[in-house]
């Protein structure tokens, strides 16, 4: 009985899923911007949502509006994104860094920080399925802009936004 969509642990948990999914530890490569996470979470944790953003067919009116909504809650949770990330970097379990190039703030997980049972728990089974399927239809999540990310899961699909 709680909102998924702004509870900070839930929120963590994904942040982590989605990471470890597209292999982005240190050494190896990094999540370029952060702020694209609070726009790939709610797909990831709900099977409806997802299959709105995946379809290639014209979306409906409702789900245009359910879109919408989606994204300005996103752009409303930021903050929230930021002070997880934060709490995550001062527990030692990822690192931030300032890309200068791109403007923006990359992640990576840090490696043998985390329980291999905690990544392959059966409680983020669907999570991990959904960030698997999600993956597959839009490729290079970790490397594509912000921009980018944001014309694919809104404006391509019909939701009229203002610029970030």
């Amino acid at each position: 009985m709680f909102n998924k969509d702004s509870d900070y642990y839930f929120i963590a948990y994904n942040i982590i899923l989605i990471l470890d999914n597209l292999k982005c530890y240190e050494g190896k490569s990094k999540f370029y911007d952060y702020r694209k996470l609070i726009y790939i979470l709610p797909f990831i944790s709900n099977e409806y949502l997802l299959n709105i953003a995946i379809k290639n067919k014209k979306n409906r009116e409702n789900e245009i509006k359910i879109l919408e909504d989606i994204y300005i809650n996103a752009r409303l949770r930021e903050p929230i994104l930021k002070s997880i990330l934060f709490t995550l970097e001062k527990k030692g379990y990822l690192t931030l860094e300032k890309n200068a190039t791109r403007k923006c703030i990359d992640i990576q997980l840090k490696n043998d920080t985390l329980p291999d049972r905690y990544l392959n728990s059966a409680l983020f089974k669907i999570e991990s399925e959904n960030i698997a399927y999600f993956k597959k239809y839009y490729q290079r999540l970790s490397f594509i802009t912000l921009e980018s990310l944001i014309d694919k899961l809104f404006k391509e699909k019909g939701v009229i936004i203002w610029d970030v």
